[in-house]
């Protein structure tokens, strides 16, 4: 059998010294709807240790009955916004503000502020919006050489797989991705390790000739998938938020109960951008 030792030669990620941590999460449908209650928790659990902490929910639509089995909503909630829906319960459950936004994700609602650490998860289902939250890396450019302070953490699956993945970065350049004795700082965007998040499926399309039936069978899922994608989005805002992450992707597999992780080594990222 062979053994992978990239866990024990990975390296930490370096983050930039901050006071404030932003959470972003947008899409709160199938993951997202299960994802808010953990950045909740987590968001507490770091103001407990004197950080200010900021949490806001974005999404457009609003809970149908379809939704009610799969995401984190029940049937008192059809036909109220999904974001200021989860925002309420949340608030009166933990005693904190969240902000709440029920419109269509523009990049340029998030700016980077000072001392600050901004993470923007992306629990979103087309490549359009991945596209969106991939620009949010772009229009808060940072200086070359220094630790970047917006992060974007992209949740995705199909009907029974899923995977997570972290990044920072829109270069394809290998020499933009440094390692240092302490760790790195730098990873490359989800939309850099994955190009194909951007490429329309062909229910995306406006033009698609699919029945009904076919695009139902298109987003067919299994009723735990989504959870499975948000308890593994939580391991990395964890990890992230207490300076101890040292893998950029993970992969998983209900069905067979696999899951393979990629982890911070200069191998790994050269092999990523090579590719």
């Amino acid at each position: 059998m062979n053994l992978n030792y990239d866990l024990v030669n990975a390296s930490k990620l370096i983050l930039l010294q901050h006071s404030r941590i932003e959470f972003w999460v947008v899409g709160m449908g199938g993951t997202g709807s299960w994802l808010a209650a953990s950045v909740v928790r987590l968001a507490c659990s770091l103001g407990n240790t004197g950080k200010e902490v900021q949490v806001t929910f974005v999404d457009h639509d609003v809970v149908e009955e379809a939704n009610v089995l799969r995401q984190c909503f029940c049937y008192k909630e059809i036909g109220l916004p999904k974001a200021q829906t989860l925002a309420l319960r949340y608030s009166i459950a933990w005693g904190i503000e969240i902000i709440a936004i029920t419109k269509c994700f523009n990049p340029k609602m998030v700016q980077a502020g000072y001392k600050t650490l901004l993470i923007v998860i992306g629990c979103v289902d087309n490549a359009s919006a991945r596209d969106s939250l991939s620009q949010v890396l772009k229009h808060n450019e940072y200086n070359h050489g220094s630790a970047p302070s917006i992060w974007y953490l992209d949740c995705g699956n199909s009907k029974s797989s899923g995977q997570v993945l972290l990044g920072s970065s829109l270069s394809n350049d290998p020499q933009d991705y440094t390692f240092r004795s302490l760790g790195c700082s730098q990873i490359p965007s989800p939309t850099i390790q994955h190009p194909e998040l951007l490429v329309p499926l062909p229910e995306e399309l406006e033009d698609n000739n699919l029945s009904c039936e076919q695009m139902a069978l298109f987003n067919t899922q299994s009723l735990s998938i989504n959870q499975q994608v948000a308890a593994a989005a939580t391991d990395y805002l964890v990890q992230l938020t207490t300076g101890e992450l040292k893998r950029f992707a993970t992969y998983f597999d209900a069905v067979s109960g696999s899951m393979r992780s990629l982890y911070l080594t200069e191998e790994s990222i050269f092999k990523l951008l090579s590719n």
